[in-house]
């Protein structure tokens, strides 16, 4: 497996912390990082995340920090936007801070797989998610600019983002040692057939186990219903085409597998407090 050192992207010894903002529409092959942490945001599209012998379709609002030997890449990727933090822990987290006392706060960031998989990973809620994705693009502005006391500056923004997320961390029930093999072939199918109708017996058939089952497990995994899992996609790519197409606001419904576009409208304002048009103007 190739290694990846920090100073691939920082020559800075004593502060040894580097952001970037990337893109990926092609695999990422698996690597580790040898002498670094990296936590990563996802902004948009989606992926599947390969990590050691695990593979979790990962899409806007999750979060994931890698470190020590895991290994990790990407396949699959479509459109995926991601912000990507790199640094050392050892130096920024201060030895004495009360943050070393958060259980949230070991899971991620001191964490590695275990019998129960990869668990230094969650999805934040899109209200948590944004002001996340605020705290990065300061941190992102103030390592571009390097302005004064912009490493102070930095530090504070992260620990911040360290303590959101530690706050925001939520631990598998006790019975969560489950194969998610099962589902894989069903994620998989929701993947790539989001925009269609898809039915939960359809997805349990996949997986082999009832629905009842299938619905349980899914949710213990993904945090969210399968249905609403499908919702969030649908959602995800009618952003992406209001941004990116001059597309109606129907054929936008139409293609992201809404029924009509008057249930759309309704559906996108009651998530985003705007209309698709509304929303189209301010991006």
């Amino acid at each position: 497996m190739f290694g990846m050192y920090l100073d691939f992207f920082t020559k800075d010894k004593e502060f040894p912390f580097y952001i970037q903002r990337g893109e990926h529409d092609a695999p990422l092959f698996m690597h580790n990082h040898v002498d670094f942490s990296e936590l990563t945001a996802v902004l948009d599209g989606t992926a599947l995340h390969c990590v050691n012998d695990e593979v979790y379709f990962i899409k806007r609002g999750d979060v994931f920090v890698i470190s020590g030997d895991t290994g990790h890449g990407y396949r699959n990727p479509n459109n995926l936007k991601i912000y990507n933090v790199m640094f050392r822990a050892d130096k920024l987290f201060d030895a004495d801070s009360d943050i070393h006392n958060s259980p949230g706060f070991k899971e991620l960031f001191a964490g590695n797989p275990t019998d129960n998989g990869f668990q230094s990973r969650l999805t934040l809620a899109h209200n948590v998610f944004e002001k996340f994705e605020a705290l990065l693009k300061e941190m992102l502005r103030e390592h571009d600019k390097k302005e004064s006391s912009w490493k102070t500056a930095l530090k504070s923004n992260f620990m911040l983002a360290a303590v959101m997320l530690s706050r925001a961390y939520s631990f598998p029930a006790d019975d969560s040692k489950i194969n998610t093999v099962n589902i894989d072939a069903a994620v998989a199918y929701i993947e790539n057939h989001y925009t269609e109708q898809i039915s939960i017996s359809e997805l349990a058939s996949m997986s082999y186990i009832s629905e009842r089952h299938f619905a349980r497990m899914f949710k213990q995994i993904y945090k969210v219903t399968p249905v609403s899992y499908i919702f969030e996609l649908r959602m995800q790519r009618a952003c992406m085409l209001l941004k990116n197409t001059v597309w109606s606001i129907s054929k936008i419904s139409s293609v992201c597998g809404f029924n009509g576009a008057n249930y759309f409208t309704r559906q996108f304002r009651s998530l985003f407090g705007v209309t698709p048009s509304e929303y189209r103007i301010k991006k």
